[in-house]
């Protein structure tokens, strides 16, 4: 889930996006073929082909959606809102587009990596050994990852907070925190994924079960009562998806 489009990937390895469409974001290539990952950024999008080539296309005023050349194959991708970040082959980062806050300036200490996720103007990676690093936009503290964190398994870089799960499946949110979206619920128990939107933040329980909560104003934060046991989730913007049991 993007800023105002969506992006699904079906059984078929087909990629579906729909929604707004001004820069041409919710209009996947038609020489895309299969695809294997896809993330969806504020205005583009970018999706990992089956063989493990990165695609990226809508807005480019930052040049976000314009991979580099010897990039080469791709593990992972995660689209900011104006950057991007892909996880080569070795393990290594690649950040590009918008970089007014250093949010696409990749430590050189950083070393290999595992997971990715571009925020508004922040960028979080978990390494091999388990570490968070966060980096650039930090009015609201939200690069600064707590002293006493610990090992991590997941992170999601929201607007302008974070949010990660630790080893012991328990969810750490640190940052803006304007609408209680860094909150995390007493009764939330342990969480096995998160994803955090603008101003909101969905994790689903290792129940199973999707919780929301942080700004609501378009019924973002309202997860159907009648939804489920659920697979994943993805928080955009101002809307989110998840994919239930039934796929």
């Amino acid at each position: 889930a993007g800023a105002y489009h969506a992006c699904a990937i079906t059984a078929a390895n087909t990629l579906r996006c729909w929604g707004e469409n001004q820069y041409g974001q919710a209009a996947a290539p038609s020489d895309l073929g299969a695809v294997v990952a896809v993330s969806a950024g504020a205005y583009h999008t970018c999706a990992i082909t089956a063989a493990n080539t990165l695609r990226c296309w809508g807005q480019n005023q930052y040049g976000q959606a314009a991979a580099p050349s010897d990039l080469g194959a791709v593990k992972a991708v995660s689209a900011g809102d104006y950057h991007t970040c892909a996880i080569t082959a070795a393990d290594t980062l690649r950040c590009w587009g918008l970089n007014g806050t250093g949010q696409a300036d990749v430590p050189a200490n950083l070393g290999t990596v595992r997971t990715v996720s571009a925020g508004y103007r922040h960028t979080c990676a978990i390494t091999t050994d388990d570490t968070l690093r966060c980096w650039g936009h930090n009015w609201y503290g939200q690069v600064t990852v707590p002293s006493d964190l610990g090992a991590v398994k997941a992170v999601s870089a929201g607007a302008n907070y974070t949010c990660a799960i630790t080893m012991a499946n328990i969810l750490r949110c640190w940052g803006q925190n304007q609408y209680g979206q860094a909150n995390v619920p007493s009764d939330l128990g342990t969480v096995r994924t998160v994803s955090a939107g603008a101003n909101y933040t969905c994790a689903i329980t290792t129940a199973n079960t999707l919780r929301c909560w942080g700004q609501n104003q378009y019924g973002q934060a309202a997860a159907p009562s009648d939804l489920g046991t659920v697979r994943t989730v993805s928080a955009g913007a101002y809307h989110a998806c998840a994919i239930t049991a039934a796929n």
